[in-house]
C-alpha cells in the first residue's frame, strides 16, 4: 500500500505552477490515485462506486486546486478530506437506480454490467473475515468508520488524521480505541 507523500516541495511547487499550467495538476492525480481509490475500495466494498467517487474526489480537487493554500496541511490530508466529504453525500443520497429511457430495452446487457461489477466485488472482497469485518464497521457510528478507515486502510498517521478531520490527535486516539472496542466485541475474539 502506498502511504509515502509527495515531498513538501514538490507540493508547494505544483500550487503555483498550477496558476500558469493546469496540466501540472497530472502529477497530484498519477500520485495520489491509487492511494484515494483503494480508500473507497475499502470503505464501499463496491468497484463501481469506489471508481465513480475517487473521479468525483479529483474532479472537485482540480476545480478547486487554485485555491489550495499551503498552510501546513499536505495535498494528500486535502485529498482525503474532499473523500470523506463525497463519501458523506453519496451515503445520503437514495439507493436505488432508476432506468432511464436510454436503459430502456437494455436491461441484459444493465444486468451484464451488474454482474460483472459484483465479480468483481467478489474476486476483491470474497474473503468471508472481511465481510464480517465490513458489516461490522457498517454498524459503528460515521466518525469511528472514518477514523478506523483513515488508520487502517490509508495509514495515514494519528496527525495527519486529526488534519484531514479537523480534530485533535487525542480525539483521533480516543476513537480508534472506542471502535475498536466495539469492532472486538463484534466479531469474534479471534478475528481482531
Amino acid at each position: 500500500m502506498q502511504t509515502e507523500d509527495l515531498d513538501l516541495q514538490v507540493q508547494q511547487q505544483l500550487i503555483v505552477d498550477f496558476k500558469t499550467d493546469r496540466e501540472s495538476f497530472k502529477t497530484v492525480y498519477e500520485f495520489y490515485y491509487e492511494m484515494i481509490f483503494r480508500y473507497l475500495l475499502k470503505r464501499t466494498i463496491n468497484s463501481e462506486v469506489a471508481y465513480d467517487l475517487t473521479a468525483d474526489t479529483f474532479i472537485k480537487a482540480f476545480e478547486n486546486f487554485h485555491k489550495f493554500k499551503w498552510v501546513g496541511i499536505s495535498i494528500k490530508v486535502w485529498l482525503y478530506r474532499i473523500t470523506i466529504n463525497g463519501l458523506k453525500n453519496q451515503r445520503r443520497k437514495p439507493t436505488t437506480t432508476i432506468l432511464t429511457t436510454e436503459m430502456e430495452g437494455q436491461e441484459s446487457l444493465v444486468a451484464d454490467v451488474k454482474e460483472e461489477l459484483a465479480e468483481i466485488d467478489k474476486t476483491l472482497f470474497g474473503d468471508e473475515e472481511l465481510s464480517k469485518l465490513s458489516d461490522a464497521m457498517a454498524t459503528l457510528k460515521p466518525e469511528h468508520q472514518n477514523v478506523i478507515s483513515l488508520y487502517y486502510f490509508t495509514g495515514l498517521s494519528q496527525k495527519e488524521i486529526a488534519e484531514t478531520i479537523n480534530t485533535s490527535e487525542g480525539a483521533v486516539k480516543a476513537s480508534i480505541h472506542r471502535a475498536m472496542t466495539n469492532l472486538r466485541q463484534l466479531l469474534s475474539p479471534n478475528f481482531i
